[in-house]
């Protein structure tokens, strides 16, 4: 293929994972990342073998391993007593599957992708650049920045997050939505953690119209603690607005007495909200050589534990469609036919499971929908 430059809007998980598969197949990208540092913020993630598949071919799995946590076993308990209602077991997801589930900071997955990108062309990446707009041609595709910048590429990628101003750009009429969803988080040393959640490790308590779970990762230094619960309304916009531990708290009132001293040992200034927005599925992600990965393509909620890990799908399947292809046509053709459906079921599937826990069903898993058999580094292209 002729293709000679890749434009990729968005540094963070998604956007590095695809702008490293390319590299790897011997394509040179520019990445452009609104903020002005480009790094990620301090939150948890889970990293399952269908995308630990992808940072195998990428020569990052061994490394986010280890610096992360994998438990033993997965808890789920009542909300009220705290008492395990059923476990899985690692084990038996290693047996099948090849891998551990890890749990991961997600500031240290996207540190080693930033560190590979870098590593292979220390101008990759632009920070400081908020995408406004594009142009495309028969030739290239133009994209403006706010400000005042101008960048030229043969194909751009729209890797911006659920909010993509990329997909806004496409389909102008589409915005996103709140899902009626308000998350908590927080990062808990371990030496705050109560004695009882530390040996639980990785739980979960589905409860009516809320979820909570926690989790250790970077080797059980420090534990992650999610919450989700329906609200009416919100109207705040970002990832990091401020919330007090008495807030959650009083959210979560009527759950076990270890889950309720978790949530007050979070530290103070450590506890952050936001709302879950959403957009409906695309009938199609591509028009001409524009098109968009990851929360750009389809936005998840998190109750399969998947958003990350499909975006890191997408990335690598990118960067294999591309080398396959004869054309920049061709290779956005071959991109969009692997991922559109999968993309889309895993999205749909995320609410469903979402709306099964908190009615107080078990729903049906990632790995009851067989999530983790895809294999990115192998599927047709």
């Amino acid at each position: 293929m002729k293709t000679k430059l890749i434009t990729i809007i968005g540094a963070g998980i998604g956007g590095l994972t695809a702008a490293l598969a390319l590299q790897r197949r011997g394509f040179k990208v520019q990445v452009f990342e609104r903020s002005k540092e480009i790094r990620e913020i301090g939150a948890g993630i889970t990293v399952s073998p269908n995308a630990r598949r992808a940072l195998r071919d990428l020569e990052i799995d061994q490394k986010l391993e280890s610096c992360s946590s994998s438990a033993q076993e997965m808890y789920i308990c009542d909300y009220a007593t705290g008492q395990v209602k059923y476990r899985n077991f690692d084990s038996s997801i290693v047996e099948k599957y090849g891998f551990h589930v890890l749990q991961v900071h997600r500031a240290d997955l996207h540190d080693l992708l930033l560190r590979a990108v870098k590593a292979n062309d220390e101008n990759a990446l632009h920070a400081g650049h908020e995408f406004v707009n594009f142009e495309q041609d028969e030739h290239g595709v133009s994209a403006a920045f706010a400000n005042g910048a101008l960048a030229r590429g043969d194909v751009l990628i729209g890797a911006d997050g659920y909010a993509s101003a990329v997909r806004s750009c496409l389909f102008p009429s589409e915005a996103p939505k709140f899902t009626g969803q308000v998350s908590f988080r927080a990062l808990i040393p371990r030496d705050l953690v109560p004695t009882s959640i530390l040996e639980r490790g990785l739980a979960y308590y589905p409860s009516p119209k809320r979820t909570l779970m926690h989790y250790p990762m970077r080797g059980g230094k420090i534990f992650n603690l999610l919450g989700n619960a329906q609200s009416a309304n919100w109207e705040e916009e970002g990832w990091s607005i401020s919330a007090t531990a008495e807030e959650f708290a009083q959210a979560y009132a009527d759950h076990a007495p270890e889950v309720l001293a978790l949530i007050r040992a979070v530290p103070a200034g450590g506890l952050f909200k936001w709302g879950l927005r959403d957009r409906e599925p695309l009938q199609t992600w591509t028009v001409g050589r524009v098109t968009v990965l990851g929360d750009a393509a389809h936005p998840m909620t998190p109750f399969l534990g998947q958003g990350a890990c499909i975006a890191m799908e997408d990335g690598l399947v990118l960067g294999r469609a591309f080398a396959a292809a004869e054309t920049v046509e061709d290779a956005l053709h071959r991109y969009e036919a692997a991922r559109k459906t999968r993309g889309t079921n895993v999205q749909i599937w995320s609410r469903e499971q979402g709306q099964a826990l908190q009615n107080g069903h078990k729903g049906r898993t990632a790995i009851d929908r067989g999530l983790y058999d895809y294999d990115p580094v192998s599927a047709p292209v």
